[in-house]
């Protein structure tokens, strides 16, 4: 006799993988940094940024859903609380690369 079960749903680890998934696009995609040959430099805009903030809180998404569908191994919590410390980096990032892109405003009378 062959029991079989079949889960309705995703199963925590898929959602998990979903969330390494999304971060991974975020890697290759906003959140890579381009040489600019004109440039000299890495150039990194405040919009790329919020962008790479975007795609690393959709990841973090499918995280907590894994961890609200009880996914609790090692790997999984050393991977969310990852994904968090690099959503605070970011925030900080991004509050910093929006001061720079603005225009220098001289006091008035100078």
């Amino acid at each position: 006799m062959v029991a079989a079960t079949v889960g309705c749903g995703e199963s925590r680890r898929e959602v998990f993988t979903q969330g390494m998934k999304a971060e991974g696009d975020a890697e290759r995609g906003p959140c890579k940094l381009v040489y600019d040959q004109q440039e000299g430099a890495h150039v990194l805009s405040g919009d790329q940024v919020q962008s790479c903030l975007s795609m690393q809180e959709q990841a973090q998404a499918f995280y907590d859903k894994a961890a609200a569908m009880g996914l609790k191994d090692l790997d999984f919590v050393r991977t969310r609380d990852a994904s968090l410390a690099r959503i605070k980096r970011l925030e900080g990032m991004l509050k910093m690369v929006r001061e720079m892109e603005q225009p220098d405003v001289k006091p008035l009378g100078q």
